[in-house]
């Protein structure tokens, strides 16, 4: 009979027990380390999107449909002469108004309003938005910045690479501090992150205004965050240097 004097129960350590008689050795549980690096840089932007729109009332919605084609030909030959990109339509609308008496609704008039979009150098869209409100558009909708595609990409490029070197430290960290084998990456997710545009800065936007706008755009930010899964082997010294707790001593 086999003396088990001193023998200890390592079942709970999740270490492979070799088997004497045989040799082989129980299959270990995969083990994983699974750790998130992040990455963030700030990017000058130099383009501006706006959207401007022409707002005409009227009695009848021919009058107004007509009134509104005229001003948005204008506001349109305007913006391409001054060499806008990506311009477009982005909204056409017409709808009656009301007024209200005695609880009787009457109808009094129609409201058109058409949208357009366009893309130019933060330099020149506050000459652009001048401009416009000068051959007949009358509301601003919305105004944002962003860095030019290229920029954007190398960005991209730079947050992925500042992600994967802050997951290895991160993972070479524990590895050393709890004297770990770190073996292959297993999985790779890269999580990017929708970056949103900068607040614009717009002042004094008149239509009687005789300089120029001035338009100030910001800094956009790009994150992007990568997740290893790297495997790892225990160090077999680790192991004698764990407390004894929970581990049964046979007689």
């Amino acid at each position: 009979m086999a003396n088990t004097d001193n023998l200890i129960d390592v079942r709970n350590l999740g270490v492979a027990i070799a088997d004497p008689l045989i040799g082989s050795t129980t299959p270990k549980t995969p083990q994983i380390l699974e750790v998130t690096g992040q990455g963030e840089v700030n990017v000058a932007t130099t383009l501006t999107d706006v959207e401007l729109g022409i707002k005409v009332q009227g009695k009848t919605a021919t009058e107004v449909q007509q009134l509104v084609a005229q001003r948005s030909t204008a506001v349109v030959d305007v913006l391409q002469k001054l060499g806008a990109q990506e311009l477009q339509t982005t909204s056409i609308q017409l709808n009656p108004v009301y007024s209200y008496e005695n609880s009787t609704q009457t109808l009094t008039g129609f409201e058109g309003l058409n949208t357009l979009e366009f893309e130019l150098p933060t330099n020149q869209s506050g000459a652009a938005i001048d401009k416009a409100i000068q051959a007949g558009a009358n509301v601003i909708q919305n105004i944002s910045f962003t860095a030019s595609d290229e920029v954007l990409q190398q960005a991209r490029l730079q947050v992925l690479s500042e992600a994967v070197k802050d997951a290895k430290a991160q993972a070479q960290a524990v590895f050393s501090t709890l004297q770990l084998t770190p073996g292959q990456i297993i999985d790779i997710d890269i999580n990017s992150n929708d970056n949103p545009r900068p607040s614009p800065f717009v002042s004094n936007l008149t239509a009687d205004r005789v300089s120029t706008t001035p338009i100030i755009g910001g800094s956009q930010t790009v994150k992007a965050s990568v997740s290893l899964d790297i495997g790892y082997s225990p160090n077999s010294a680790v192991i004698l240097d764990l407390p004894l707790n929970g581990l049964q001593q046979f007689a």
